[in-house]
């Protein structure tokens, strides 16, 4: 993704500044000191740039797409589901069982209940509905907050589950 910088100045006031990339020709054509120009990388590649001083509008308005791809691409990223959380403590079958690992993997989906249990009600609603496959959106809906709270909310809750989890396994 491009970098762009958002800085503060010692007045207080924000400096704006993008990326534009630049070629040795645009260096020489247009008189760019060649210290000013830093590799960063733009999408996959790697290019030279130089930083350009933007206005607040002209930053946000070239930053807006990118923060939606990013956002987009967060949102097909497959979540680790409640379901996926202890998918592995499925009981193997006798010949090749382990039965301390056996009584871990029970010990762990006990404390799993024991914490979705503790929660408040709303965030067992959106687990619930989290692991039943719903969208954001959906759950948004159904609890009355907004796509990104939820969103926000559900990320801290797997966290808080995951933590809750890391003795057993």
């Amino acid at each position: 993704m491009e970098k762009s910088e958002n800085l503060q100045t010692n007045d207080g006031s924000r400096q704006y500044y993008i990326p534009m990339e630049v070629t040795a020709e645009t260096i020489k054509d247009f008189g760019i000191n060649p210290s000013d120009a830093v590799w960063t990388k733009i999408g996959n590649k790697r290019k030279k740039v130089i930083m350009v001083l933007v206005t607040k509008e002209q930053y946000y308005e070239y930053m807006r797409p990118i923060w939606r791809e990013d956002k987009r691409e967060q949102r097909q990223e497959p979540m680790a589901s409640l379901d996926k959380m202890y998918e592995e403590t499925e009981y193997e079958t006798a010949d090749n069982s382990d039965l301390e690992a056996d009584i871990m993997k029970q010990f762990m989906i006990d404390e799993l209940h024991k914490a979705l249990n503790e929660l408040e009600e709303i965030d067992r609603t959106i687990m619930e509905m989290y692991s039943h496959d719903h969208s954001e959106a959906e759950i948004g809906k159904a609890v009355g907050m907004s796509q990104k709270g939820v969103n926000k909310r559900k990320h801290k809750l797997l966290l808080k589950l995951k933590t809750r989890l890391t003795d057993y396994r």
